[in-house]
């Protein structure tokens, strides 16, 4: 809105100080509302602006993540469970093959864990087995040192070989027949006396 519009309007008062009072009243309070819409305007404007580039850096996003090899990502992932999943199984293998030569341990843990594990060697096997050295001496030793660990032949052939078992008493002159004889003469029945 203009001054020279509102004089215009207003030229049917006399009064020049009092028209002058009502146009300046009439352009301030204007002028306050256009301020306040100036201000709705900017923060509109800095929304947007903000937006614009929440979006352009969202479209960057999408572009580079156009780029990923879906396929190729799920081969990777693939090949390196296939990894590790050969390696846990080696470790099977040679597990499985220290305890074949351990074969004759009766706790095999407890005998595993007295030797040096820095000795012990591992060769992998054209069939993909494993095979162990560097334990033998020392499976030597500990039988020496420690024979009650391990099962010996003789026992594994017949355990019970040369074990006696004292029942107590002497048992010789003992009764030939085959029934049981009981003689209850001069036995008298007891009162319960409760």
């Amino acid at each position: 809105m203009k001054r020279v519009f509102l004089e215009k309007l207003l030229n049917v008062i006399e009064d020049e100080s009092i028209r002058k009072s009502i146009i300046d009243s009439i352009l301030d309070e204007n002028g306050n509302d256009l301020n306040a819409e100036k201000a709705k305007t900017e923060s509109v404007k800095n929304d947007l602006k903000v937006k614009e580039s929440l979006i352009d850096e969202l479209n960057e996003k999408i572009k580079s993540n156009a780029d990923f090899d879906i396929d190729k990502i799920k081969q990777e992932e693939f090949n390196r469970g296939k990894e590790e999943g050969s390696k846990e199984f080696d470790e099977f293998k040679k597990q499985t093959a220290l305890k074949g030569s351990i074969k004759d341990a009766k706790d095999f843990d407890l005998v595993f864990s007295k030797l040096n594990k820095d000795l012990i060697k591992y060769e992998k096997q054209e069939d993909g087995n494993y095979k162990v050295s560097g334990i033998d001496e020392q499976i030597e030793t500990l039988k020496k040192d420690y024979d009650y660990l391990f099962n010996t032949t003789e026992q594994e052939e017949n355990p019970f070989q040369g074990a006696q078992i004292n029942l107590g008493g002497s048992h010789e002159g003992a009764p030939t027949n085959d029934g049981f004889n009981f003689n209850f003469a001069g036995v008298r029945p007891q009162k319960n006396n409760k």
